[in-house]
């Protein structure tokens, strides 16, 4: 099945993290330790830039910073290739004024034009507030305020309205708070997709799964918005985890991996999906948040039984989720 072309997505440069955060989408964590090497990430970067309606790519992780020559290496490849893009990071390097300037000037004076600064009660146990304080305000001075953009700006007001200072676990932290503000906080922030299925599930309603009877994945792996490319090749559409529609380079050119059975299933009928699953074993939940619920609790079954599919991948991603 042929896809559009995508005109936003991010290359994600590796899923090593300084934080481990319950609300990851990819599962990210200390102990990932590859990292794109730059002629793969040269040759993504070129095939983006000869998408037509490509408008809009970011650097991403994991987190950016925590291999700093690597990430000036990747402003200069994006630079060079007059590619429009921003980095993300979390800002745990934003330790003072100094270290935080030095790092944003070399970033721009390698061709960075434009970064977004995430914050919010999932990053206190590890990164204080003040370090996201600095960050911001160096990147408005460096970047302009237009250049700079949050994740969400919410979620640092939640913090700051506490004038919470320094590290704080995330359960005091919620405590603070308090599950009303929490709940409307989630609303806005969180993508009810990949590890946060597991670690927030009780914050969610759930249906059964006779609800997703005839749902498919189809919107999903032909949306064209918010492609992520990992180091390792994987074309990963929206925001799915731990499962690729096939490496980037065939996608683009023939399309969906449809050969492959499980992306078989969700293309067609995801209750297909799970009744072919229960045949080797698995045991349905009372509940599922979402379909994405469904498919991604069939998939950490099927890897840790040993199943391979090309489109589960990559499979570190299962690990401790």
């Amino acid at each position: 099945m042929k896809i559009p072309g995508p005109y936003s997505g991010g290359i994600i440069l590796s899923y090593q993290c300084n934080l481990s955060c319950i609300h990851c989408l990819y599962n990210c964590h200390g102990k990932w330790n590859s990292w794109i090497n730059i002629e793969k990430l040269e040759k993504i970067i070129k095939t983006l830039k000869n998408i037509k309606n490509f408008t809009s790519l970011h650097l991403t992780g994991g987190e950016p910073f925590i291999n700093f020559p690597l990430l000036l290496e990747s402003v200069r490849l994006c630079k060079k290739y007059e590619i429009p893009f921003f980095v993300e990071t979390n800002c745990y390097w934003a330790k003072n004024i100094q270290i935080t300037e030095e790092k944003l000037k070399k970033l721009k004076e390698n061709g960075l034009n434009s970064i977004m600064l995430s914050y919010s009660i999932f990053y206190v146990d590890k990164v204080p507030i003040e370090n996201f304080e600095i960050a911001m305000r160096k990147s408005i001075e460096i970047f302009g305020s237009e250049n700079v953009s949050f994740y969400t700006i919410s979620g640092y007001k939640l913090i700051k309205d506490l004038n919470i200072k320094g590290n704080l676990s995330f359960e005091k932290c919620l405590n603070l708070i308090g599950e009303k503000n929490f709940i409307n906080f989630l609303k806005t922030y969180i993508v009810p997709k990949g590890k946060v299925l597991y670690t927030l599930d009780k914050w969610f309603f759930k249906f059964p799964a006779e609800k997703f009877k005839r749902a498919n994945c189809v919107y999903e792996f032909l949306n064209p918005y918010h492609i992520h490319i990992d180091l390792y090749g994987n074309y990963m559409p929206s925001f799915c985890a731990g499962i690729t529609i096939g490496n980037y380079e065939e996608v683009l050119e023939k399309g969906i991996n449809d050969e492959d059975k499980v992306l078989k299933f969700l293309l067609n009928d995801i209750y297909e999906l799970l009744l072919w699953a229960e045949s080797y074993g698995y045991k349905r939940k009372d509940g599922y948040v979402n379909k994405c619920h469904l498919c991604l609790d069939i998939r950490k079954f099927l890897i840790e039984n040993n199943f391979r599919f090309d489109s589960l991948k990559p499979e570190e991603f299962y690990k401790n989720l």
